[in-house]
């Protein structure tokens, strides 16, 4: 087993219980507990700016590795890269608009130029960061971060129960836990909600934004029967479990209600999975177990290739990969807020359609480049790049018209074209926790909303945390041109002029 030295620099105090008393690993912080420090378990950190070479310095052995995690974009530790260690980059949430972003977490991991970068969580993003040419990208299961819980044999106490957050960023897991009835849902600490899985009969849990959460492996540790929305194989659930074996799953609200309904009245075959389950995750994913898969990858380069980041076939990908990131952010946080999207991808490049396939409450319409359709339903996102006018027609009312990198110089010939058929090109913004964040595509597309007369302009009434504000045509170029350098302008405008005259 191994046991190395390692210092962990977090940009936030951490509490007392929070530290490692084996003295193999110690923990830089601001504010630490003062008796964390005489401990010998804790570095103070002075401000969010440092030099690491001069905190290692004052430990009492030679780190075997550095590890951050990439959670607070002002956290900037210096002198990475003069280390005679391994640094260590951990990844955190990407499923959601603020510091989590795909695009300021990879810029920030860009800036830091770490050794290894990791996820615990889904492995759907992970080949963003290494076709943005991180190195060393890999997942590990989220039982990584979990500790250790021994289950003890239990009564089953309650029938349906779900465990965990219901705040405003969970959209879909609010829309479906509040049309269930007789459920118990509660927020617990982390060792009563494990003992609370064991008692009951169905563990109910919802993911944020289709990734794999940490409720999958903890329900599992415990030995609890888990029925968990169905995520896409991208995130890699299951490469992990199987369906019908180890857990069971939905895809909407009546396939919920249905298999509620099925388990509760079959609770032997609901006991079968979970001890199948509990079985698995004990052989294949304990904490101790995959922190030494962590360990051995960054020492020995050991870890299984379906876990690597680069072994998505996405990452092999030639079209540009800022225009996808910012395309995906888009997509994936208006699934976010609604409970399921209908999306026609028109004759755009398949790498775009590709990276989209993996947002599980998405259903996605291909037409190819150089195809015709005659299709017999209506979208709430339009993607496409030249044939608009083919498509337009196929937008239900206040849905969402996604324009590809136009042509700078025929904006104001799209946006006359576009308004016979009440789209409008518009800003995007979304509120959590008492923040806007916008949603832009800087340069890489224009949003346009089919507004009819009598809808509103402003705010998107099924969505409250949405807003939607509509802009001008002058605007929708000057936001084109503030993200690009003056070369790449002149290029991009040169270029519109041979696109129009040949």
């Amino acid at each position: 087993m191994l046991t190395p030295k390692e210092l962990f620099l977090h940009p936030k105090p951490v509490p007392l219980a929070g530290f490692d008393q084996s003295g193999s690993r110690m923990i830089a912080c601001p504010n630490p507990p003062i008796e964390a420090i005489e401990r010998g378990w804790a570095i103070a950190i002075p401000s969010s700016s440092f030099d690491v070479r001069q905190m290692i310095q004052q430990l009492p052995f030679e780190p075997d590795l550095v590890s951050l995690s990439a959670r607070v974009m002002s956290f900037q530790p210096r002198g990475l890269h003069a280390l005679n260690c391994p640094t260590v980059m951990k990844l955190g949430d990407t499923f959601h608009p603020g510091d989590g972003g795909l695009t300021q977490m990879i810029r920030y991991c860009q800036q830091l130029n770490c050794d290894y970068h990791w996820t615990y969580q889904s492995t759907q993003h992970l080949h963003f960061f290494a076709e943005a040419g991180l190195k060393n990208t890999f997942w590990l299961p989220a039982s990584i971060v979990l500790d250790p819980y021994i289950p003890t044999a239990s009564e089953k106490t309650s029938d349906v129960i779900f465990r965990g957050s219901k705040s405003e960023l969970h959209c879909y897991r609010n829309y479906l836990l509040d049309k269930l009835t007789n459920i118990d849902i509660q927020t617990k600490d982390y060792i009563s909600s494990l003992q609370d899985y064991a008692r009951a009969k169905i563990v109910i849990n919802t993911s944020l934004n289709g990734d794999l959460n940490r409720r999958v492996f903890e329900v599992l540790m415990a030995g609890g029967f888990l029925l968990s929305d169905r995520i896409r194989p991208e995130t890699g659930l299951f490469e992990l479990f199987e369906e019908g074996i180890h857990l069971e799953c939905y895809g909407d609200e009546a396939e919920l209600t249905e298999k509620i309904q099925f388990y509760l009245a079959h609770p032997e075959k609901a006991a079968q999975i979970a001890a199948a389950g509990h079985q698995r995750f004990i052989e294949c994913y304990s904490p101790e177990s995959i922190q030494q898969k962590l360990y051995h990858y960054i020492f020995n380069n050991q870890i299984e290739a379906p876990f690597r980041g680069e072994h998505d076939r996405r990452s092999r990908s030639s079209f540009k990969l800022q225009t996808r990131i910012k395309l995906y952010e888009l997509i994936q946080e208006l699934q976010r807020l609604q409970p399921a999207l209908n999306i026609l991808c028109y004759q755009i490049a398949p790498e775009i359609v590709s990276d989209l396939s993996d947002l599980s409450r998405s259903h996605l319409t291909y037409v190819q480049p150089n195809t015709q359709a005659h299709l017999d339903s209506t979208f709430q996102i339009i993607l496409v790049d030249k044939a608009i006018e083919q498509c337009v027609s196929y937008l239900t009312p206040l849905g969402f018209l996604i324009v590809i990198e136009p042509q700078l110089i025929t904006i104001q010939q799209l946006n006359q074209q576009l308004e016979k058929h009440h789209c409008f090109p518009v800003e995007l913004s979304v509120t959590l926790f008492g923040q806007s964040y916008p949603l832009s595509l800087e340069n890489h597309g224009v949003v346009y909303q089919k507004m009819p007369p009598e809808a509103d302009t402003r705010t998107n009434k099924d969505v409250a945390s949405l807003a939607v504000n509509r802009i001008s045509s002058g605007k929708v170029i000057q936001q084109q041109f503030k993200h690009l350098s003056i070369v790449h302008s002149a290029i991009r405008v040169l270029r519109s002029i041979r696109f129009r005259h040949p």
